[in-house]
């Protein structure tokens, strides 16, 4: 059991890490109502702590916190599940969070479920120096194949950061077409490693 565990932590990124200009921690139930006025204010990314068969009000971040946002797969597990806060590493001012799932829809697939900023922090490159990061530490893992997540498609910004750094496969657009310019329909984009072996026990 000890070393089923071990095995696990080995293939999930670190609660706590760093770029050249921020801190990424896993995020703490003290820090809630902070990330919940953040959430609150960027609508590209206020319903990503939906979890099916939740009613939404119960899905807030305290909720994301305690109990993970999980995909609807049998095998879901909060342990695969991280939100993490993201600080200046300058004045440890938090701007931010990460969401994030090991193993979703597939095992060897590493789901970003958001990368959301306080509009006073987007536009200064934090986005793209976050990715680009968490993108050498998911393929340093060697148990994904790629790295995976969905954007609104009125999101022009966050969709050209995304193509930038690699997200250029387009997998499916999910919403209904009358839709199209709204928020209720998105792209779904994969990044993929080149990668030779990709360790099976995650």
């Amino acid at each position: 059991m000890q070393e089923k565990e071990n095995q696990l932590t080995k293939n999930l990124i670190p609660n706590q890490w760093t770029t050249g200009r921020l801190s990424i921690t896993d995020s703490t139930l003290d820090e809630a109502p902070e990330l919940q006025r953040i959430n609150d204010v960027v609508p590209q990314t206020s319903t990503f702590m939906r979890v099916e068969g939740k009613d939404e009000a119960d899905c807030t971040m305290l909720s994301a916190i305690r109990d993970g946002v999980l995909p609807p797969t049998p095998d879901r597990s909060k342990e695969k599940f991280r939100l993490q806060s993201i600080r200046l590493s300058s004045s440890n001012e938090l701007i931010g969070f990460l969401g994030v799932y090991h193993g979703f829809p597939s095992a060897d697939i590493f789901w970003i479920n958001t990368v959301t900023f306080h509009p006073d922090f987007q536009g200064k490159g934090y986005g793209s120096e976050l990715l680009t990061k968490l993108a050498e530490i998911v393929k340093g893992l060697g148990c994904f194949s790629s790295m995976r997540t969905y954007v609104a498609i009125n999101n022009i910004h966050s969709l050209r950061l995304c193509v930038k750094l690699g997200f250029n496969h387009l997998l499916a657009v999910v919403g209904e077409q009358e839709q199209m310019d709204t928020t209720n329909t998105y792209v779904l984009l994969d990044k993929p490693f080149e990668t030779t072996h990709i360790k099976k026990d995650v």
